[in-house]
């Protein structure tokens, strides 16, 4: 991460979270087998595609992926790749583990999250899986974090130190 991206014409970083939810919101994830197929297709995807995936967290009816090195794909292209590759690997090795929970052909929900995290560190993609179980609307900016975290040690640092 941190690392520049170079092409025949462009110089640049481009990091997203994506979360991902199965239809109905079940939880599909509570089987070990189930992430680790999801898990390992993402990144089969990615190495196909040549893009790279920073971190995958699983919550018991969602997923987190953070991706990165995606210069020549948009968003929703990334979306539609991660999560095609893997339902179809899902049903093919893991049918029997979730066929009772879903009904239909979809694996995913039609939709999905996304922000650019642009210039990313791992200290703020650690960040980002703790806080990321939360509403995303509702969840604080980890620049916003970061800054609310030196005023308050500046406030204590005054305070411990004036006469």
């Amino acid at each position: 991460m941190n690392e520049l991206i170079r092409s025949a014409h462009s110089l640049g970083e481009a990091n997203f979270h994506l979360q991902f939810t199965p239809t109905y919101r079940r939880d599909v994830f509570r089987d070990g087998e189930v992430r680790r197929v999801c898990e390992a297709s993402f990144r089969e995807t990615a190495t196909r595609y040549g893009f790279a995936i920073h971190a995958v967290e699983f919550g018991p009816d969602h997923v987190h992926v953070f991706v990165g090195a995606c210069k020549n794909l948009a968003v929703s292209e990334l979306a539609r790749l991660l999560k095609g590759a893997s339902a179809r690997r899902l049903r093919a090795q893991c049918w029997e583990r979730f066929r009772r929970k879903l009904w239909g052909d979809a694996f995913w929900t039609a939709g999905y999250f996304y922000r650019s995290v642009g210039a990313t560190t791992n200290a703020a993609i650690q960040y980002y899986l703790e806080h990321s179980q939360q509403k995303h609307w509702t969840a604080v900016d980890y620049q916003t974090y970061l800054h609310a975290t030196q005023q308050r040690l500046n406030n204590y640092l005054a305070e411990t130190t004036t006469p």
